[in-house]
Protein backbone atom coordinates (compact mmCIF):
# COMPACT_ATOMS: atom_id res chain seq x y z
CA UNK A 1 0.00 0.00 0.00
CA UNK A 2 1.58 3.70 -0.89
CA UNK A 3 2.20 6.07 1.93
CA UNK A 4 0.04 9.09 1.00
CA UNK A 5 2.36 12.12 0.61
CA UNK A 6 0.43 15.42 1.95
CA UNK A 7 0.57 18.99 -1.11
CA UNK A 8 1.86 21.37 1.36
CA UNK A 9 1.29 25.45 0.69
CA UNK A 10 2.72 27.79 3.33
CA UNK A 11 1.04 28.43 6.14
CA UNK A 12 -1.08 31.18 7.06
CA UNK A 13 0.35 33.58 10.16
CA UNK A 14 -1.91 33.88 12.84
CA UNK A 15 -2.50 37.13 12.31
CA UNK A 16 -3.54 37.02 8.85
CA UNK A 17 -7.07 36.35 9.20
CA UNK A 18 -10.29 36.37 6.92
CA UNK A 19 -11.85 39.49 7.64
CA UNK A 20 -15.01 41.54 6.48
CA UNK A 21 -14.95 44.53 4.33
CA UNK A 22 -16.79 47.40 6.42
CA UNK A 23 -20.67 47.32 5.56
CA UNK A 24 -20.40 51.09 3.99
CA UNK A 25 -24.11 50.78 2.57
CA UNK A 26 -25.23 50.75 6.12
CA UNK A 27 -23.81 54.42 6.45
CA UNK A 28 -25.56 57.71 5.11
CA UNK A 29 -25.58 57.73 1.33
CA UNK A 30 -23.33 61.56 1.60
CA UNK A 31 -21.07 59.76 3.76
CA UNK A 32 -20.87 56.62 1.02
CA UNK A 33 -19.94 57.78 -1.71
CA UNK A 34 -17.35 60.21 -0.38
CA UNK A 35 -16.04 57.08 1.49
CA UNK A 36 -16.25 55.09 -1.84
CA UNK A 37 -14.61 57.84 -3.29
CA UNK A 38 -11.51 58.61 -1.27
CA UNK A 39 -10.86 54.85 -1.35
CA UNK A 40 -10.16 54.65 -4.90
CA UNK A 41 -8.41 57.88 -5.13
CA UNK A 42 -5.96 56.59 -2.57
CA UNK A 43 -6.49 53.00 -3.26
CA UNK A 44 -6.77 52.32 0.27
CA UNK A 45 -9.50 50.03 1.72
CA UNK A 46 -13.19 51.29 2.55
CA UNK A 47 -12.75 50.43 6.49
CA UNK A 48 -10.29 52.91 7.13
CA UNK A 49 -12.58 56.01 5.73
CA UNK A 50 -15.24 54.74 6.63
CA UNK A 51 -14.09 54.03 10.18
CA UNK A 52 -12.51 57.82 10.37
CA UNK A 53 -15.87 58.91 8.79
CA UNK A 54 -17.87 57.71 11.83
CA UNK A 55 -15.15 59.28 14.57
CA UNK A 56 -15.23 62.65 12.49
CA UNK A 57 -19.16 62.73 12.81
CA UNK A 58 -18.80 62.02 16.70
CA UNK A 59 -16.63 64.64 17.11
CA UNK A 60 -19.08 67.03 15.41
CA UNK A 61 -21.50 65.79 17.33
CA UNK A 62 -20.17 65.00 21.19
CA UNK A 63 -21.72 66.96 23.90
CA UNK A 64 -25.04 67.97 22.37
CA UNK A 65 -26.67 64.85 22.01
CA UNK A 66 -26.95 61.21 24.11
CA UNK A 67 -29.25 58.41 22.94
CA UNK A 68 -31.67 57.15 25.74
CA UNK A 69 -31.71 52.80 24.59
CA UNK A 70 -33.91 52.60 27.84
CA UNK A 71 -34.87 55.34 29.84
CA UNK A 72 -32.27 54.04 32.81
CA UNK A 73 -29.56 53.90 29.38
CA UNK A 74 -28.06 57.31 28.09
CA UNK A 75 -25.29 56.49 26.06
CA UNK A 76 -23.21 59.61 24.55
CA UNK A 77 -21.91 59.88 20.87
CA UNK A 78 -18.14 59.91 21.38
CA UNK A 79 -16.41 57.08 20.14
CA UNK A 80 -12.77 55.88 20.28
CA UNK A 81 -11.34 53.65 16.93
CA UNK A 82 -8.61 52.36 15.80
CA UNK A 83 -6.76 51.70 13.00
CA UNK A 84 -4.30 48.73 12.47
CA UNK A 85 -1.85 48.80 9.71
CA UNK A 86 1.67 48.11 8.74
CA UNK A 87 3.65 51.15 7.42
CA UNK A 88 3.26 52.62 3.53
CA UNK A 89 -0.93 51.78 3.67
CA UNK A 90 -1.27 56.04 3.49
CA UNK A 91 -3.33 55.78 6.81
CA UNK A 92 -2.62 59.98 6.97
CA UNK A 93 -4.00 60.38 3.54
CA UNK A 94 -7.41 58.78 4.54
CA UNK A 95 -6.98 60.94 7.99
CA UNK A 96 -6.12 64.56 5.95
CA UNK A 97 -8.75 63.77 3.44
CA UNK A 98 -11.85 62.70 5.81
CA UNK A 99 -11.35 65.40 8.57
CA UNK A 100 -10.40 68.46 5.78
CA UNK A 101 -14.35 69.81 6.39
CA UNK A 102 -13.72 69.96 9.56
CA UNK A 103 -10.52 71.81 9.55
CA UNK A 104 -11.54 73.74 6.88
CA UNK A 105 -14.64 74.75 9.27
CA UNK A 106 -11.91 75.40 12.16
CA UNK A 107 -10.00 77.56 10.46
CA UNK A 108 -13.01 79.53 8.81
CA UNK A 109 -15.05 80.32 12.14
CA UNK A 110 -11.83 81.04 14.08
CA UNK A 111 -10.70 83.97 11.16
CA UNK A 112 -14.48 85.19 11.29
CA UNK A 113 -14.42 85.30 15.67
CA UNK A 114 -11.11 86.48 15.45
CA UNK A 115 -12.06 89.64 17.00
CA UNK A 116 -14.52 88.14 19.90
CA UNK A 117 -11.58 86.38 20.96
CA UNK A 118 -9.13 89.46 20.93
CA UNK A 119 -11.94 91.42 22.67
CA UNK A 120 -12.36 88.41 25.22
CA UNK A 121 -8.47 88.71 26.33
CA UNK A 122 -8.31 92.33 26.83
CA UNK A 123 -11.51 92.17 28.66
CA UNK A 124 -10.41 89.49 31.13
CA UNK A 125 -6.70 91.33 31.19
CA UNK A 126 -8.81 94.44 32.43
CA UNK A 127 -10.53 92.95 35.02
CA UNK A 128 -7.05 91.31 36.10
CA UNK A 129 -5.33 94.40 36.57
CA UNK A 130 -8.51 96.00 38.34
CA UNK A 131 -8.14 93.18 41.11
CA UNK A 132 -4.74 94.03 41.51
CA UNK A 133 -5.84 97.72 41.92
CA UNK A 134 -8.23 96.66 44.61
CA UNK A 135 -6.59 94.16 46.32
CA UNK A 136 -3.66 97.05 46.61
CA UNK A 137 -6.18 99.51 48.33
CA UNK A 138 -7.70 96.51 50.33
CA UNK A 139 -4.59 95.90 51.43
CA UNK A 140 -3.91 99.82 51.83
CA UNK A 141 -7.44 100.48 53.78
CA UNK A 142 -8.88 102.52 51.01
CA UNK A 143 -11.05 100.21 49.27
CA UNK A 144 -13.89 98.17 51.34
CA UNK A 145 -14.82 94.13 51.15
CA UNK A 146 -17.92 95.06 49.02
CA UNK A 147 -15.84 95.99 46.02
CA UNK A 148 -13.41 92.97 46.61
CA UNK A 149 -16.12 90.83 46.75
CA UNK A 150 -18.01 92.52 43.32
CA UNK A 151 -14.51 92.25 41.61
CA UNK A 152 -14.20 88.44 42.67
CA UNK A 153 -17.51 87.24 41.42
CA UNK A 154 -16.66 89.35 38.33
CA UNK A 155 -13.59 87.47 37.71
CA UNK A 156 -15.33 84.06 38.55
CA UNK A 157 -18.03 84.35 35.96
CA UNK A 158 -16.29 85.79 32.85
CA UNK A 159 -16.44 82.82 30.74
CA UNK A 160 -13.00 84.07 28.06
CA UNK A 161 -14.36 82.86 24.10
CA UNK A 162 -11.84 80.91 22.83
CA UNK A 163 -10.58 80.14 18.94
CA UNK A 164 -12.49 76.85 18.20
CA UNK A 165 -10.35 73.66 18.38
CA UNK A 166 -12.34 70.46 16.75
CA UNK A 167 -9.08 68.16 17.37
CA UNK A 168 -5.49 67.68 18.36
CA UNK A 169 -3.17 65.51 17.01
CA UNK A 170 0.02 64.81 19.49
CA UNK A 171 -1.09 65.45 23.20
CA UNK A 172 -0.01 64.29 26.51
CA UNK A 173 -2.74 62.92 29.04
CA UNK A 174 -2.03 65.54 31.52
CA UNK A 175 -2.40 68.40 28.66
CA UNK A 176 -5.36 66.57 27.85
CA UNK A 177 -6.92 67.15 30.96
CA UNK A 178 -6.67 70.95 30.59
CA UNK A 179 -7.74 70.85 27.53
CA UNK A 180 -10.74 69.05 28.61
CA UNK A 181 -11.27 71.76 31.56
CA UNK A 182 -10.93 74.44 28.99
CA UNK A 183 -13.37 72.96 26.74
CA UNK A 184 -16.42 72.49 28.54
CA UNK A 185 -15.45 68.85 28.37
CA UNK A 186 -15.32 68.40 24.97
CA UNK A 187 -11.99 67.11 22.90
CA UNK A 188 -11.07 65.15 19.85
CA UNK A 189 -7.47 63.33 19.42
CA UNK A 190 -7.58 62.48 15.30
CA UNK A 191 -3.40 61.43 14.71
CA UNK A 192 -2.46 58.94 11.68
CA UNK A 193 0.76 58.63 13.25
CA UNK A 194 -0.96 56.78 16.90
CA UNK A 195 1.33 58.94 19.25
CA UNK A 196 -0.53 57.77 22.43
CA UNK A 197 -0.22 54.26 21.72
CA UNK A 198 3.09 54.74 21.38
CA UNK A 199 3.18 55.98 24.70
CA UNK A 200 1.34 53.97 26.37
CA UNK A 201 2.90 51.24 24.52
CA UNK A 202 6.72 51.86 25.89
CA UNK A 203 7.16 55.45 26.06
CA UNK A 204 8.40 58.06 28.64
CA UNK A 205 5.07 57.45 30.33
CA UNK A 206 4.37 53.76 30.11
CA UNK A 207 6.02 53.59 33.94
CA UNK A 208 3.44 55.51 35.41
CA UNK A 209 1.06 56.65 32.99
CA UNK A 210 -2.79 57.95 34.34
CA UNK A 211 -4.87 56.40 31.97
CA UNK A 212 -8.14 58.02 33.84
CA UNK A 213 -8.41 60.78 31.48
CA UNK A 214 -8.87 58.09 28.89
CA UNK A 215 -11.16 55.94 30.69
CA UNK A 216 -13.78 58.83 31.83
CA UNK A 217 -13.54 60.59 28.72
CA UNK A 218 -15.38 57.73 27.00
CA UNK A 219 -17.69 56.75 29.31
CA UNK A 220 -18.77 60.74 30.75
CA UNK A 221 -17.46 60.28 34.13
CA UNK A 222 -16.89 63.37 36.46
CA UNK A 223 -12.53 63.77 36.04
CA UNK A 224 -11.00 65.39 38.92
CA UNK A 225 -7.24 66.48 38.79
CA UNK A 226 -5.13 68.21 41.90
CA UNK A 227 -1.57 68.83 41.48
CA UNK A 228 1.22 70.25 43.83
CA UNK A 229 1.47 74.19 43.15
CA UNK A 230 -0.68 74.05 40.70
CA UNK A 231 -4.91 74.80 40.38
CA UNK A 232 -7.44 71.54 40.41
CA UNK A 233 -9.03 71.05 37.68
CA UNK A 234 -12.78 69.42 37.12
CA UNK A 235 -14.48 67.92 34.22
CA UNK A 236 -18.29 67.42 34.83
CA UNK A 237 -19.12 65.64 31.54
CA UNK A 238 -16.31 64.93 29.28
CA UNK A 239 -16.85 63.66 26.31
CA UNK A 240 -13.17 62.72 24.18
CA UNK A 241 -13.30 60.93 20.80
CA UNK A 242 -10.48 59.74 19.61
CA UNK A 243 -9.20 58.18 16.07
CA UNK A 244 -5.83 56.85 16.26
CA UNK A 245 -3.92 54.47 14.03
CA UNK A 246 -0.96 52.31 14.72
CA UNK A 247 0.96 49.13 13.75
CA UNK A 248 0.75 45.65 14.60
CA UNK A 249 3.54 45.65 16.93
CA UNK A 250 2.48 49.04 18.60
CA UNK A 251 -0.89 47.09 19.29
CA UNK A 252 1.03 44.16 21.19
CA UNK A 253 3.19 46.31 22.75
CA UNK A 254 -0.14 48.02 24.89
CA UNK A 255 -1.45 44.21 25.88
CA UNK A 256 2.10 43.36 27.40
CA UNK A 257 1.21 46.21 30.50
CA UNK A 258 -1.94 44.40 32.18
CA UNK A 259 -3.13 47.17 33.38
CA UNK A 260 -4.76 48.53 30.20
CA UNK A 261 -7.13 45.36 29.50
CA UNK A 262 -7.75 45.27 33.35
CA UNK A 263 -9.00 48.58 33.70
CA UNK A 264 -11.13 48.80 30.03
CA UNK A 265 -9.12 50.52 28.27
CA UNK A 266 -8.77 48.27 25.21
CA UNK A 267 -11.98 47.33 25.53
CA UNK A 268 -13.57 51.02 24.86
CA UNK A 269 -11.68 51.12 21.01
CA UNK A 270 -13.49 50.11 18.09
CA UNK A 271 -10.79 48.07 15.67
CA UNK A 272 -10.44 47.89 12.29
CA UNK A 273 -8.00 45.93 10.24
CA UNK A 274 -8.27 46.28 6.66
CA UNK A 275 -6.86 44.27 4.34
CA UNK A 276 -3.80 45.59 2.89
CA UNK A 277 -3.37 46.52 -1.14
CA UNK A 278 0.01 47.35 -0.99
CA UNK A 279 1.43 45.70 -4.82
CA UNK A 280 -1.68 46.00 -5.98
CA UNK A 281 -2.69 49.35 -6.29
CA UNK A 282 -3.17 51.43 -9.44
CA UNK A 283 -1.50 54.37 -10.54
CA UNK A 284 -3.69 56.03 -12.39
CA UNK A 285 -7.15 56.31 -10.29
CA UNK A 286 -10.52 58.40 -10.63
CA UNK A 287 -10.38 61.20 -8.88
CA UNK A 288 -12.54 62.24 -6.00
CA UNK A 289 -16.40 63.92 -7.22
CA UNK A 290 -16.93 67.40 -6.58
CA UNK A 291 -20.07 66.43 -5.41
CA UNK A 292 -19.31 63.39 -3.62
CA UNK A 293 -16.72 66.02 -1.63
CA UNK A 294 -19.25 68.90 -1.64
CA UNK A 295 -22.11 66.84 -0.04
CA UNK A 296 -20.15 65.33 2.40
CA UNK A 297 -18.56 68.69 3.61
CA UNK A 298 -21.82 70.15 3.61
CA UNK A 299 -22.85 67.43 6.12
CA UNK A 300 -19.93 68.00 8.71
CA UNK A 301 -20.48 71.35 8.20
CA UNK A 302 -24.02 71.39 9.71
CA UNK A 303 -23.00 68.65 12.13
CA UNK A 304 -20.62 71.07 13.89
CA UNK A 305 -22.95 74.08 13.09
CA UNK A 306 -26.12 71.96 14.94
CA UNK A 307 -26.33 73.88 18.79
CA UNK A 308 -22.38 75.09 18.94
CA UNK A 309 -23.39 77.48 20.97
CA UNK A 310 -21.50 76.82 24.39
CA UNK A 311 -24.26 78.03 26.48
CA UNK A 312 -26.51 74.95 25.69
CA UNK A 313 -25.35 73.08 28.52
CA UNK A 314 -28.02 70.11 28.10
CA UNK A 315 -27.19 67.72 25.26
CA UNK A 316 -30.73 66.52 23.33
CA UNK A 317 -31.57 63.31 24.02
CA UNK A 318 -32.13 60.88 20.92
CA UNK A 319 -34.99 58.44 21.46
CA UNK A 320 -35.23 54.90 19.98
CA UNK A 321 -38.40 53.82 18.21
CA UNK A 322 -39.98 50.36 19.23
CA UNK A 323 -38.65 48.43 16.68
CA UNK A 324 -35.28 49.70 17.22
CA UNK A 325 -35.66 48.95 20.75
CA UNK A 326 -37.32 45.28 20.28
CA UNK A 327 -34.12 44.90 17.47
CA UNK A 328 -31.51 45.81 20.04
CA UNK A 329 -33.12 43.67 22.94
CA UNK A 330 -32.91 40.68 20.50
CA UNK A 331 -29.54 41.55 19.49
CA UNK A 332 -28.28 42.40 23.35
CA UNK A 333 -29.66 38.75 24.28
CA UNK A 334 -28.18 36.62 21.86
CA UNK A 335 -24.77 38.73 22.54
CA UNK A 336 -25.33 38.17 26.48
CA UNK A 337 -25.53 34.23 26.00
CA UNK A 338 -21.89 34.35 24.21
CA UNK A 339 -20.09 36.51 26.48
CA UNK A 340 -19.32 33.31 28.55
CA UNK A 341 -18.90 30.79 25.62
CA UNK A 342 -17.85 31.79 22.04
CA UNK A 343 -16.84 35.24 23.35
CA UNK A 344 -15.55 34.89 26.60
CA UNK A 345 -11.58 35.57 25.26
CA UNK A 346 -12.84 38.97 24.66
CA UNK A 347 -15.82 39.37 27.04
CA UNK A 348 -14.53 42.70 28.13
CA UNK A 349 -14.76 44.40 24.89
CA UNK A 350 -17.91 42.43 23.96
CA UNK A 351 -19.59 43.65 26.99
CA UNK A 352 -19.42 47.02 25.30
CA UNK A 353 -20.42 46.27 22.23
CA UNK A 354 -24.23 47.24 22.48
CA UNK A 355 -23.29 50.15 23.90
CA UNK A 356 -21.15 51.17 20.80
CA UNK A 357 -24.30 50.33 18.79
CA UNK A 358 -26.45 52.84 20.61
CA UNK A 359 -23.49 55.18 20.20
CA UNK A 360 -23.50 54.49 16.45
CA UNK A 361 -27.47 54.54 15.54
CA UNK A 362 -27.66 57.82 17.52
CA UNK A 363 -24.67 59.09 15.03
CA UNK A 364 -26.37 57.67 11.92
CA UNK A 365 -29.35 58.96 13.05
CA UNK A 366 -28.48 62.64 13.02
CA UNK A 367 -26.82 62.64 10.33
CA UNK A 368 -29.72 61.07 8.74
CA UNK A 369 -31.73 63.73 9.26
CA UNK A 370 -29.27 66.55 8.14
CA UNK A 371 -31.59 68.77 6.20
CA UNK A 372 -30.41 72.40 6.42
CA UNK A 373 -31.30 71.85 9.54
CA UNK A 374 -35.16 71.68 9.24
CA UNK A 375 -35.56 69.28 11.17
CA UNK A 376 -34.19 71.24 14.78
CA UNK A 377 -37.98 72.89 14.11
CA UNK A 378 -39.99 70.33 14.80
CA UNK A 379 -41.35 69.34 18.34
CA UNK A 380 -40.61 65.69 18.49
CA UNK A 381 -37.56 64.25 19.99
CA UNK A 382 -35.03 62.42 17.29
CA UNK A 383 -35.60 58.84 16.93
CA UNK A 384 -33.99 55.73 15.76
CA UNK A 385 -35.49 53.93 13.28
CA UNK A 386 -35.31 50.17 12.71
CA UNK A 387 -33.06 50.42 9.78
CA UNK A 388 -30.88 52.34 11.59
CA UNK A 389 -30.68 50.50 14.47
CA UNK A 390 -29.95 47.41 11.99
CA UNK A 391 -27.39 49.26 9.81
CA UNK A 392 -25.90 49.93 13.77
CA UNK A 393 -25.70 46.76 14.41
CA UNK A 394 -24.28 45.20 10.98
CA UNK A 395 -21.76 47.91 11.69
CA UNK A 396 -20.83 46.25 14.73
CA UNK A 397 -21.34 43.19 14.17
CA UNK A 398 -18.44 44.22 11.78
CA UNK A 399 -16.42 45.25 14.40
CA UNK A 400 -16.45 42.34 16.47
CA UNK A 401 -14.98 40.11 14.43
CA UNK A 402 -12.11 42.92 13.52
CA UNK A 403 -11.71 42.97 17.68
CA UNK A 404 -11.32 39.10 17.79
CA UNK A 405 -8.53 39.42 15.12
CA UNK A 406 -7.00 42.39 17.20
CA UNK A 407 -7.86 40.92 20.85
CA UNK A 408 -5.79 37.52 18.63
CA UNK A 409 -2.80 40.21 17.44
CA UNK A 410 -3.00 40.82 20.92
CA UNK A 411 -2.57 37.89 22.20
CA UNK A 412 -5.49 37.27 24.16
CA UNK A 413 -7.17 34.65 22.21
CA UNK A 414 -6.42 31.40 23.91
CA UNK A 415 -6.93 29.57 21.62
CA UNK A 416 -3.99 31.12 19.48
CA UNK A 417 -1.91 31.12 22.42
CA UNK A 418 -2.20 27.34 22.53
CA UNK A 419 -1.57 27.05 18.51
CA UNK A 420 1.93 29.03 18.96
CA UNK A 421 2.46 26.74 21.98
CA UNK A 422 2.05 23.72 20.27
CA UNK A 423 4.09 24.48 17.14
CA UNK A 424 7.12 25.54 19.22
CA UNK A 425 7.02 22.06 20.50
CA UNK A 426 6.87 20.23 17.64
CA UNK A 427 9.65 22.27 15.70
CA UNK A 428 11.89 21.85 18.92
CA UNK A 429 11.16 18.38 18.57
CA UNK A 430 12.13 18.41 14.94
CA UNK A 431 8.86 16.09 14.78
CA UNK A 432 7.30 15.54 10.39
CA UNK A 433 4.58 13.32 12.26
CA UNK A 434 3.08 13.63 15.54
CA UNK A 435 0.40 11.86 17.17
CA UNK A 436 -2.22 13.45 19.84
CA UNK A 437 -0.44 11.82 22.70
CA UNK A 438 3.18 13.17 21.69
CA UNK A 439 1.60 16.44 21.86
CA UNK A 440 0.25 15.93 25.05
CA UNK A 441 3.53 14.94 26.89
CA UNK A 442 5.28 17.57 24.90
CA UNK A 443 2.82 20.37 25.82
CA UNK A 444 1.91 19.96 29.71
CA UNK A 445 -0.26 22.57 29.75
CA UNK A 446 -2.80 21.42 27.70
CA UNK A 447 -4.11 18.78 30.47
CA UNK A 448 -7.33 17.20 28.53
CA UNK A 449 -7.56 15.50 24.83
CA UNK A 450 -11.40 17.91 24.85
CA UNK A 451 -8.76 20.96 25.49
CA UNK A 452 -6.54 19.91 22.71
CA UNK A 453 -9.09 19.07 19.70
CA UNK A 454 -9.39 22.85 18.83
CA UNK A 455 -5.75 24.24 18.87
CA UNK A 456 -5.50 21.07 16.77
CA UNK A 457 -8.32 22.14 14.52
CA UNK A 458 -7.22 25.56 14.09
CA UNK A 459 -4.10 24.68 12.85
CA UNK A 460 -5.23 22.46 10.32
CA UNK A 461 -7.12 25.49 9.37
CA UNK A 462 -3.99 27.84 8.92
CA UNK A 463 -2.25 24.52 7.26
CA UNK A 464 0.60 23.87 9.94
CA UNK A 465 -0.78 20.36 10.13
CA UNK A 466 -2.55 17.89 7.77
CA UNK A 467 -4.77 14.69 9.86
CA UNK A 468 -3.32 11.00 8.58
CA UNK A 469 -5.69 9.05 7.72
CA UNK A 470 -4.26 5.89 9.51
CA UNK A 471 -4.32 5.49 13.15
CA UNK A 472 -1.06 5.58 15.08
CA UNK A 473 -0.09 3.25 17.28
CA UNK A 474 -2.73 1.90 19.66
CA UNK A 475 -2.05 1.80 23.76
CA UNK A 476 -4.25 -0.34 25.98
CA UNK A 477 -5.96 -0.98 22.69
CA UNK A 478 -7.03 2.76 21.61
CA UNK A 479 -5.58 4.26 18.79
CA UNK A 480 -3.92 7.92 18.62
CA UNK A 481 -4.24 10.44 16.05
CA UNK A 482 -1.42 11.32 13.78
CA UNK A 483 -0.56 14.43 11.99
CA UNK A 484 1.25 15.19 9.42
CA UNK A 485 3.81 18.78 9.87
CA UNK A 486 4.04 21.24 7.24
CA UNK A 487 8.17 21.00 6.44
CA UNK A 488 7.82 24.80 5.38
CA UNK A 489 7.95 25.29 9.09
CA UNK A 490 11.47 24.10 9.06
CA UNK A 491 13.18 26.02 5.87
CA UNK A 492 11.47 29.24 6.97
Amino acid sequence: MESFTPIWEQPVPFETQRLPQFPVDALPSKVKDYVLAVAESTQTPVDMAATAALTIMATCLQGKYKVAAKPDWIEPLNLYALIIAEPSERKSAIVNLMSKPMRIYEREYNIAHAADVEKSRMNKRILENKQKIIEGKVAKGQASETELEQIAKELSYFKEVRPLRLFADDITPEKLTSVLAERNGIASIISAEGGIFDQLAGGMYSKAVNIDVFLKGYSGDCIRIDRIGRGSESVENPALTMLLAAQPSVIAGVMQNGTFRGRGLTARFLYTIPKSLVGNRNYYTKPIPAEAEKLYSELIYNLLDDRLNPSIADPEIIVSSPEADEELCNFATTLEGKLRTSLEHISDWAGKLCGAIVRIAGILCRAEKNGGHKYMCETKPLAISHEIICNAIQIGCYYLKHAKAAYSIMGADPIIKKCKAVLKAITQNNSTEISKREIMRLCRSIKTVEELQPVLDKLCEYGYLQQKQELGTKTNGRPTQVYFVNPLLYTN
